[in-house]
């Protein structure tokens, strides 16, 4: 998920860019600082993100995924080294074209294997960013509403490496972000079980 902290990072730097272009070009029609100024905050996504419960629910379950499909593979490739050394224990019993039929099958299957572990791999890839854009979804949504509450112009992503440097805790929205996704991550949890009832 390590991931997920660069894209945040990498999605608020742009935006701000964007932002200040916009403002310094003489294209800020719509644009207003408050009167004290730019207002600025943070979030902590070194914190955030593995605290978030639907973070946590959805990184077990691909983990889950991964899991069943490291022993399904382990299990596939211990009979097909089983074959293979069954294959060189009666090398010697087969004949020129049955020894070489019998190990182009191996290799179609060690093919096989291959193409379903890379296959596998791509599509816990393809799950791990799709649950990383639902959690992207969802903190996105959550700090407009905090933006737009406070008043804040600009809220920044900072974790140890990123392009922000130092920050003051005074502005951090890290806990208050957190709490406000688990609360809706309930909240949702709990209309869906209510209408499973129904």
């Amino acid at each position: 998920m390590k991931n997920l902290s660069s894209v945040i990072s990498i999605v608020l730097v742009v935006a701000v860019g964007y932002l200040f272009i916009r403002e310094f070009s003489g294209g800020s029609q719509g644009y207003t600082p408050s009167e004290s100024g730019v207002q600025v905050a943070y979030i902590n996504s070194d914190s955030l993100i593995p605290n978030y419960e639907l973070h946590k629910e959805l990184k077990e379950k691909l983990e889950g995924q991964a899991k069943v499909f490291e022993a399904d593979l382990a299990n596939k490739s211990r009979v097909f080294q089983e074959n293979v050394a069954n294959l060189q224990n009666q090398a010697e019993n087969l004949t020129p074209s049955q020894l070489q039929q019998a190990q182009m099958e191996l290799q179609q299957i060690q093919q096989r294997l291959q193409m379903e572990a890379d296959g596998k791999t791509r599509e816990l890839a393809t799950e791990e960013r799709k649950l990383d854009s639902i959690i992207m979804l969802d903190l996105e949504s959550v700090l407009d509403e905090i933006r737009t509450e406070k008043n804040i112009d600009f809220i920044f992503s900072y974790s140890r490496g990123s392009s922000l440097l130092s920050v003051s805790e005074a502005l951090d929205l890290t806990e208050e972000a957190l709490n406000r996704l688990n609360k809706n991550h309930v909240a949702k949890k709990e209309e869906e079980a209510t209408s499973e009832e129904e």
